[in-house]
């Protein structure tokens, strides 16, 4: 079996993967994320948040937190990416991002108080980290089995105070909007880094088309609203994501646990099946089959 030790590199298989991901979400229950506001993130990406990870979610990226280490900032609050800058757009000056701001709280009042049901969870793997269709992700659906209503229940919805206090914390940065502007005018999320120009990885998620049901398809009808007011009042700044990619990240998992740099392979190690060693005088391989994901392998 797969386990995080510093010194061997390994290449973990599809099966590798997806086995430690099952095991992470164990009895994981199905459960809920309920929608809390629209909001312009730094580097002016446009996002629906939600009011915090449930119980059910958070258990499972504690879980594989000794498999990948820590995660990245921007998954560690439950958003969906709904749109991001044009490559040409200027820096929003101050006006434009207070009435950006202004669209946002309006149409956050008109978002449907029903929660979007997480029936389960997809690992990814991808070459545009939008997971729009052209990007050709490959998917493997996880389905989250402990119980739970057809709607995706109550059990496991519940959101813990860390959670609800760390979006807050996010979303209370651009109550001072001259002091926002810089971050949210930060280079390095303009539309080509989320297609073509996107680094290539996987990621576990949950696709809110495929579980959402009828109170996604709800939240939808809000959100092309937003979009037409958006593109109203900042006519081609924004590039809006295709609404079937439209998704909640709870993390990555292209990233080793272990921060410390391989060694060179021992000769011949015997490894687990679904781990094959690779001899490091070969041609990396960074296919779905393939991708390397930990460190250390031992039987």
């Amino acid at each position: 079996r797969c386990k995080g030790k510093s010194g061997l590199l390994i290449i973990a298989t599809t099966a590798c993967m997806l086995d430690g991901v099952r095991a992470a979400c164990g009895d994981a229950r199905p459960c809920q994320l309920r929608p809390l506001q629209l909001f312009l993130a730094w580097n002016g990406v446009l996002v629906l948040v939600y009011e915090g990870f449930p119980d059910s979610l958070a258990g499972i990226k504690g879980r594989l937190a000794p498999l990948y280490g820590r995660e990245n900032f921007g998954s560690r609050w439950p958003k969906t990416t709904l749109a991001a800058t044009s490559d040409t757009a200027p820096e929003l000056v101050l006006p434009e991002l207070e009435r950006l701001r202004t669209l946002c709280v309006a149409h956050s009042a008109g978002l449907p108080s029903e929660p979007v049901p997480v029936k389960g969870v997809e690992v990814v793997e991808y070459k545009w980290r939008s997971l729009e269709a052209e990007g050709a992700p490959q998917r493997a659906a996880i389905p989250l089995p402990g119980g739970g209503g057809a709607n995706g229940g109550s059990s496991g919805s519940s959101v813990g105070e860390e959670e609800r206090e760390r979006v807050r914390s996010v979303l209370s940065e651009w109550d001072d909007t001259a002091a926002y502007l810089p971050l949210a005018n930060k280079v390095g999320s303009r539309i080509s880094s989320y297609r073509h120009a996107s680094p290539a990885g996987a990621t576990l998620v949950t696709f809110l088309a495929t579980s959402g049901g009828d109170q996604w398809a709800s939240i939808l009808r809000q959100l092309r609203a937003f979009r037409e007011s958006v593109d109203g009042a900042f006519p081609g700044r924004f590039a809006w994501l295709a609404e079937e990619s439209l998704h909640c990240t709870l993390r990555a998992l292209d990233t080793p646990a272990s921060p410390d740099p391989p060694a060179p392979a021992p000769a011949r190690t015997l490894a687990c099946l679904p781990c094959l060693e690779m001899d490091r005088a070969r041609a990396p391989i960074q296919s779905w089959a393939t991708r390397v994901s930990m460190w250390g392998c031992f039987l």
